[in-house]
């Protein structure tokens, strides 16, 4: 299956204001990015961000005000449009309701005089994702499920030899455990298929399980491009630390000292000492990097259990408490035994705090 190096250069695009005659709305501000070849990018962010106009942008449905999108460094509106490749999957499938599914996933090989090939690239499909869609081919798609029309949606796009694999949040319509099964079939035809793809999603998990790398976008801007793991461990800001992560993580209002963090919680942690004295810093701490302590240990802090909340599957408990009045959480082991009104003591890991410029925002250690 051919692949294709994608590439973004200083893309823009923006929408009329209808509230305010002249005006223009930014959706996307100077995205610039390169996929290599076979790579998946999931690009993550809130709703209204951006995503699904960049998205479109890449396959050719939107022009960008400013900026390029090259497919193997061609221009793509110097590609005729027959030749560019794009399987598409959208939110809802947008099959054509009065054709069989069979007609559905075979239409473009339909348009090529090469229909007779439909029936080994279903079996292909059904093989990899051990999915039984031959039983789907004579049904319309008011007579298919939400999964049934995605994976449908799927089958159609692989069916035209893409180069370009895009993806607008597929499977948000679906419940939990659809989903999930959806995402491990399309992961096995990801492997199975190595077409450079795109992903939009608002899902963490969904991009962890599916994406190379991710994409982290908010108000049409890409704020950071890495691993998980990366992201996670290592956000440029506060938005991507605040974004990133399965539980959220905890923010304590500070300042900076002598070469230490002074704040009302966890005060003492080190901190560079480049930094101006009274300078606002921002401190994050991942539940993860917070443990209960003995009283007696060196900045231990004293804090009331409001909520506890079982992760049976993690095999941990997660407490919200109060220290004063700042409110934050941890977790333990399942087995703790802790129950809401119970005192703890808590120590932070100076090696998981991160450190934010309160007022840009941006990440100072």
């Amino acid at each position: 299956m051919p692949m294709t190096v994608l590439m973004l250069q200083h893309i823009s695009r923006r929408f009329p204001d209808t509230r305010m005659p002249g005006a223009h709305i930014p959706a996307v501000e100077d995205v610039s990015l390169r996929l290599p070849s076979g790579e998946v990018l999931a690009v993550l962010g809130p709703s209204g961000c951006g995503k699904s106009t960049l998205l479109r942008i890449i396959a050719g449905l939107l022009t960008p005000d400013r900026g390029s999108v090259l497919y193997d460094n061609v221009p793509l509106d110097q590609i005729p449009l027959a030749e560019r490749g794009v399987g598409m999957v959208f939110q809802e499938g947008a099959l054509i309701p009065h054709w069989e599914a069979r007609k559905n996933i075979g239409f473009f090989l339909w348009l090529r005089h090469r229909e007779n090939e439909v029936p080994e690239r279903v079996r292909r499909i059904a093989q990899i994702t051990g999915f039984g869609m031959e039983a789907l081919l004579d049904r319309k798609p008011r007579q298919l499920s939400g999964g049934e029309r995605q994976r449908v949606g799927v089958a159609r796009a692989l069916a035209r030899d893409p180069r370009i694999f895009l993806f607008d949040e597929p499977f948000s319509n679906l419940d939990a455990k659809l989903r999930t099964q959806a995402r491990v079939e399309l992961r096995r035809l990801l492997n199975a298929f190595p077409v450079t793809s795109v992903y939009v999603t608002h899902d963490q998990v969904e991009a962890m399980a599916l994406a190379d790398r991710i994409a982290v976008m908010r108000a049409g801007r890409l704020e950071q491009i890495g691993s998980y793991q990366a992201l996670h461990d290592n956000p440029v800001n506060l938005f991507v630390a605040s974004f990133i992560g399965l539980h959220p993580i905890n923010l304590f209002e500070g300042h900076a000292g002598e070469h230490q963090w002074l704040g009302p919680c966890f005060s003492g942690l080190p901190l560079r000492g480049d930094l101006p004295s009274d300078m606002r810093v921002t401190l994050g701490l991942r539940p993860a990097h917070i443990r209960l302590a003995a009283a007696s240990t060196p900045g231990a802090v004293a804090a009331q259990v409001e909520t506890t909340t079982p992760f049976f599957a993690e095999r941990h408990l997660m407490l919200e408490v109060i220290a004063g009045e700042t409110r934050f959480s941890f977790a333990t082991p399942i087995d703790s035994g802790i129950r809401p009104g119970d005192t703890v003591h808590c120590a932070a890991e100076s090696a998981g705090a991160l450190f934010f410029d309160s007022g840009s925002g941006q990440r100072i250690g």
